[in-house]
């Protein structure tokens, strides 16, 4: 099932500038006494002690938010989830500015025509494969890296960009098997010639092709998410 399409409701511009706005972080839990020795629960710019400093003897200037003031009782929520509430506080600090950026990248392979798990699989590949095209697909890098002399960063990016799309896993991933990985491998850095030609890994073949000469395919951005190492 294809993806639903991304929400206009979810303005990543809009939440950047207030991630932008706010205190810089790291944020962290304050755990601290107001000045009749009652629990103060706050998110600031330092480390808690582990003292539970009493009110006048930490610094105001530190603190960004509070979710329990006891003493007068400005802060106190129903559920009593002061705690909780506070580390969510401090861990969004960090997390939505990631969360932006990830949701820009899925964004990004979806409007490619990346698979649906793109970015999911938890391999440096964007698209999913079995433990026999894994080996397949790293075999072809390692066909890249070490024929052409590029990095395996760069390898990774053009195969992602390549057969990291709907198109290709809609296919029967299993067929590229019948080829040495070196057929897919050059395709994905050489360009055909002006005789439409291609390496093909194959010594016989390959015999009257100059690489030195042969045109090669321009990489994938760097800003691209096809590069995931």
């Amino acid at each position: 099932m294809p993806p639903e399409p991304a929400s206009d409701d979810l303005d990543l511009d809009a939440i950047e500038e207030l991630c932008a706005a706010a205190t810089p972080g790291p944020w962290f839990v304050r755990n601290l006494d107001d000045d009749h020795a009652m629990n103060l629960v706050g998110v600031g710019t330092v480390q808690d002690s582990g003292r539970g400093e009493r009110y006048p003897d930490f610094d105001h200037r530190d603190l960004i938010a509070a979710t329990l003031v006891q003493h007068p009782r400005y802060v106190d929520c129903a559920d009593e989830r002061w705690d909780e509430n506070a580390a969510f506080i401090a861990m969004a600090r960090e997390a939505v500015p990631r969360l932006v950026a990830e949701v820009r990248r899925l964004r990004w392979l979806v409007e490619f025509g990346a698979c649906h798990t793109a970015g999911t699989t938890g391999t440096e590949f964007v698209l999913p494969l079995d433990d026999e095209m894994l080996a397949y697909f790293r075999e072809m890098t390692d066909v890249l890296v070490e024929h052409i002399g590029i990095s395996r960063a760069e390898a990774v990016a053009r195969i992602n960009a390549a057969y990291g799309t709907r198109q290709w896993v809609a296919l029967d991933l299993q067929l590229m098997g019948h080829e040495l990985p070196e057929y897919w491998a050059y395709a994905v850095y050489y360009a055909p010639d002006s005789q439409h030609r291609l390496p093909i890994g194959d010594p016989t073949a390959d015999a009257d092709i100059d690489f030195s000469t042969h045109p090669v395919r321009p990489a994938p951005p760097k800003d691209s998410p096809f590069w995931t190492l």
